[in-house]
């Protein structure tokens, strides 16, 4: 082969070559293959919201430019319309710890935050009203007053965790794609961990509740001997502690493994969630059978006392049905959560879950007879000690001598004054 027929077909290679600009990847976009000296266009690397009214258009005609030299080299990109995107339509983008807006997703933070606001203000009046009332102190009232007390602390912290997770506190979001603060993680995973034992422990102490109503209306109720206050505090404080902490160890372990993971997150996976679901689903279940016990027995007792009625068996096991959010009950069905939850069962989840602090308030506290009573007492022995400090006043008044003596029908005053009359000093009379 001769060195001419070499050159030529050498050339032509080349030639070829300088035609197209071959496939490039810039670190941001990749751009094909393109004919020399065309200008090729790709949209900004951006994720943008098409909910959001004119973010269409602006995704479609802010681009980014590449030409392809005559010799088949590629220019640099020019990004200038992307970062005008950045400086002007900033909310038509993903990105530094901006998310889309999501009507949904708001309602539903804006109802769990509301809700949880109220249920610790009642919650918090309840326990003050426990407290102050001496004449109602009881074991009945020891469990509502720790019960009450649960729910303060979960609601609380689920508040501030949510707060934390809105407003991406635990982010940095100078860059486009989020940085973890990692300095800040040991924060994050307390107030984690807090939401997670405030929850069971909130179960654990329904479950208490509703073992300690049962027993009520069962022959347990009618012997002297109790379980010890310290029993209750460990089952209702203790045990929950020893199950997160059991769980802790185990995803702990697990999320260590993986070099992307921060704040345990996301923490609802993996088969060790059982020991927290299962904990709380069987304290469910058992309050499911003890409130369908309890009915059962005042059925019977209406049909053995001859009154039973179908009107007032009918409006005894409505009254017993209050007891359902009371004890949790109604909290069974979220234990299935679908893969796409839709929106009836997302604002459905957050009423029942962050509305159970007012039931607990309204039925236990506010509506109670006994307490209402006690605070009647409370208030009448509060106004009876005002008005025993209050100084006393007396009516003024005109002398009355001790003696009538005669009167002096010109003067009209007793004759014992007149010797006062002449402009000597008359005793002081103090009433």
């Amino acid at each position: 082969m001769s060195g001419s027929v070499i050159g030529r077909e050498r050339n032509i290679c080349l030639e070829l070559v300088n035609q197209y600009c071959m496939a490039n990847f810039d670190r941001s976009l990749c751009w094909q293959k393109t004919a020399s000296g065309e200008v090729a266009q790709r949209k900004c690397p951006f994720s943008y919201c098409q909910n959001v009214e004119g973010c269409e258009e602006i995704e479609n005609n802010y681009t980014v430019q590449r030409i392809c030299n005559e010799n088949g080299s590629w220019a640099e990109p020019m990004y200038a319309q992307c970062i005008d995107v950045l400086k002007y339509h900033p909310h038509c983008i993903v990105g530094f710890c901006r998310t889309c807006p999501d009507l949904l997703r708001e309602m539903v933070i804006n109802v769990s935050l509301t809700l949880s606001i109220v249920s610790v203000a009642l919650l918090v009046t309840a326990l003050i009203l426990f407290s102050i009332l001496d004449s109602i102190q009881c074991r009945r009232l020891s469990i509502h007053k720790n019960l009450a007390s649960s729910f303060v602390f979960r609601f609380t912290v689920l508040a501030l965790w949510t707060v934390a997770q809105t407003t991406n506190f635990f982010q940095d979001c100078s860059y486009y794609n989020s940085m973890p603060l990692y300095e800040y993680e040991w924060i994050c995973k307390l107030l984690l961990w807090l939401v997670i034992y405030f929850q069971v422990a909130s179960v654990m102490w329904m479950l208490i509740e509703g073992g300690y109503l049962y027993s009520r209306f069962t022959v347990f109720g009618m012997r002297s001997i109790d379980c010890p206050n310290y029993a209750f505090l460990f089952c209702g404080w203790g045990v929950p502690f020893v199950v997160v902490v059991s769980w802790t160890i185990i995803h702990q372990r697990r999320s260590s493994q993986n070099q992307n993971s921060f704040c345990w997150l996301p923490y609802a996976q993996g088969a060790h969630l059982w020991i927290l679901s299962a904990t709380m689903g069987l304290a469910l279940i058992l309050n499911l059978l003890f409130l369908l016990g309890i009915v059962l027995i005042l059925v019977q007792k209406l049909r053995a006392e001859n009154t039973a009625e179908s009107k007032k068996i009918w409006r005894t096991v409505k009254s017993t049905l209050l007891l359902v959010p009371l004890l949790g009950v109604s909290n069974i069905p979220l234990f299935y959560e679908p893969s796409q939850p839709s929106s009836v069962y997302m604002l459905g989840s957050a009423i029942l879950q962050h509305s159970q602090g007012i039931f607990i308030a309204v039925l236990y506290c506010f509506l109670n007879g006994e307490v209402q009573n006690a605070m009647k007492r409370q208030l009448l022995r509060l106004k009876m000690h005002i008005l025993s400090e209050q100084p006393r006043f007396e009516i003024e008044r005109s002398y009355i001598p001790d003696e009538i003596n005669e009167l002096d029908s010109k003067l009209g005053m007793p004759m014992g004054e007149l010797n006062y009359t002449d402009g000597s000093k008359r005793p002081h009379n103090s009433h």
